[in-house]
């Protein structure tokens, strides 16, 4: 079953950035979207979240249109996480308090209440011991846990991460897949993963989607691709 329903979207800035893309994202899985720089992967997940409007076609999220010619639904409105590429951490606030902020956002005003929630979701990505930590005082790593923890506690089931583990070293970036998938599983969450890296996503995607210039070349299972690549770019892209 779908949980996002992406039909014939089409962006232009300077010339056209996304061309007539159809795609379809499971409910609960992962799904990897591939390309090299340039190929509209980030324009995709923001025109997904709201934060950019395509120039043509419709996106149903839960059966509900957010976006369309006569229909748009604003981004907070859509109960989708975003994790940027750069984190877009807050340097002033603790980790405590970024996620008291979001819990505040969402209405959630009971002190009590919101030290039990921020205590759990900083359990769940092991950043328990850094609840008074800010940003300057965590590793790359760490950082990229709060980025996680801060969507969490939005209390979205649908993640969408932009080259979320990049700058990582290949240890801690196979640490943090690891339990990446093992939070997907448990929060039973819909993750949108992109990167340009097919090492990064191959081995915990329930499906992969190559884009090249705007363009979608091959979708399908990791398997099917390792299998019957579909063109020389996609083969040669996967090497």
């Amino acid at each position: 079953m779908e949980e996002i329903k992406i039909s014939n979207i089409s962006k232009y800035f300077e010339k056209e950035i996304l061309s007539d893309i159809s795609l379809e994202i499971e409910k609960n899985k992962i799904t990897g979207i591939l390309g090299p720089s340039g190929s509209g992967k980030t324009t995709l997940l923001r025109i997904i979240s709201g934060l950019e409007i395509p120039d043509k076609g419709t996106i149903f999220i839960n059966n509900k249109c957010v976006c369309s010619e006569k229909i748009f639904v604003e981004p907070e409105k859509r109960n989708i996480g975003f994790v940027f590429q750069d984190l877009g951490l807050w340097p002033h606030m603790n980790a405590e308090e970024h996620l008291d902020f979001v819990l505040d956002a969402k209405g959630i005003t009971n002190s009590e209440q919101k030290e039990k929630e921020i205590t759990k979701i900083l359990k769940l990505v092991n950043l328990d011991k850094y609840i008074k930590s800010y940003p300057r005082q965590l590793s790359g790593g760490e950082k990229q846990r709060l980025a996680i923890a801060r969507v969490l506690a939005q209390d979205s089931k649908i993640l969408l991460l932009d080259e979320p583990f990049s700058n990582l070293d290949p240890v801690l970036k196979k640490e943090l897949k690891k339990e990446l998938v093992g939070l997907q599983k448990k929060m039973k969450l819909t993750i949108v993963y992109i990167t340009h890296n097919p090492s990064e996503i191959f081995d915990i995607a329930d499906k992969i989607v190559i884009l090249k210039e705007g363009r979608i070349l091959q979708e399908g299972k990791p398997k099917e691709f390792l299998k019957k690549p579909k063109n020389d770019f996609v083969r040669k892209f996967l090497s």
